[in-house]
């Protein structure tokens, strides 16, 4: 297997229509609002692991400012391609990198931010934000961010659709090293590496109910079916049909007494000599 088929194995939603999803479901606002909170300001330079196709990039450019410098950092060369079209400037740059290697930069950054990427990395997340941090200075911030209880938390699926997602997700964790509670570890990660002044924060990222928006919608079948397909389930309960599956997930999608929430984390911290 070559380097990049294993780094595309790696992440779990790897399809083509990825870079999609994941400038739909960015909430720029939000992440501008998250990144003051843990810090992140002007004349900062910031480094951006699982940078995806830049858009979280361009919002914490926003915090810094033009005095500021932020790196994105992701392995996916045909994202980062998207990312420097949309997104590179003088205070903006991407860089190719497998983090499962520590990041080594000079000079040093002011800080690190990382938002749903550790929940990829279920059995070595410590590992991966200890490599992140490689090239943070000492006194620097570190803020890492991922969901809880993350794609569980419906009311109103039937029994079998419930199970099935209960047990695609089982699968996730055993085969494809998923987290689905990757937030609730965020504060043990900086604190077991030596961090000092950490703080957390939660708040809701997902709360859905009535009527959801279009691009919800979109984010949410694309999850499903990605993943669904990924793990290997096998649908017994739907006869062994995937598009049997998917249309149940699209009426609970449509149907206006859904309810979904998914809790974010937030753990920051300042890194020790």
């Amino acid at each position: 297997m070559s380097k990049d088929s294993q780094l595309n194995k790696t992440y779990l939603m790897e399809n083509q229509e990825e870079g999609k999803r994941l400038e739909l479901k960015t909430d720029r606002e939000a992440v501008k609002r998250q990144a003051a909170w843990a810090g992140i300001g002007p004349g900062m330079r910031v480094l951006d692991v699982g940078c995806g196709t830049g858009i979280t990039t361009d919002a914490l450019a926003e915090l810094v400012g033009k005095t500021g410098h932020v790196t994105g950092l992701d392995f996916s060369e045909e994202r980062l391609a998207v990312a420097r079209e949309r997104y590179g400037s003088e205070n903006v740059s991407f860089v190719q990198h497998d983090i499962r290697c520590p990041f080594q930069s000079s000079p040093p950054y002011d800080a690190m931010w990382t938002r749903f990427f550790l929940e990829y990395f279920r059995n070595n997340q410590q590992q991966i934000v200890a490599n992140s941090v490689a090239s943070l200075r000492t006194g620097g911030i570190a803020c890492l961010a991922d969901l809880d209880n993350n794609s569980l938390g419906h009311s109103g699926l039937s029994e079998r659709l419930e199970q099935t997602l209960k047990s695609m997700m089982a699968r996730l964790e055993k085969d494809f090293d998923f987290d689905p509670n990757a937030g609730r570890r965020l504060y043990g990660h900086l604190y077991c590496l030596g961090f000092q002044e950490i703080a957390c924060l939660g708040e809701m990222h997902h709360l859905v109910y009535g009527n959801s928006s279009e691009d919800e919608k979109y984010n949410w079948i694309r999850k499903v079916e990605v993943a669904a397909q990924q793990s290997g389930c096998p649908f017994t309960a739907y006869n062994g049909s995937f598009e049997e599956f998917r249309a149940e997930v699209q009426d609970f999608l449509n149907n206006p007494l859904r309810f979904t929430y998914t809790p974010l984390i937030l753990a920051r911290g300042i890194k020790t000599a």
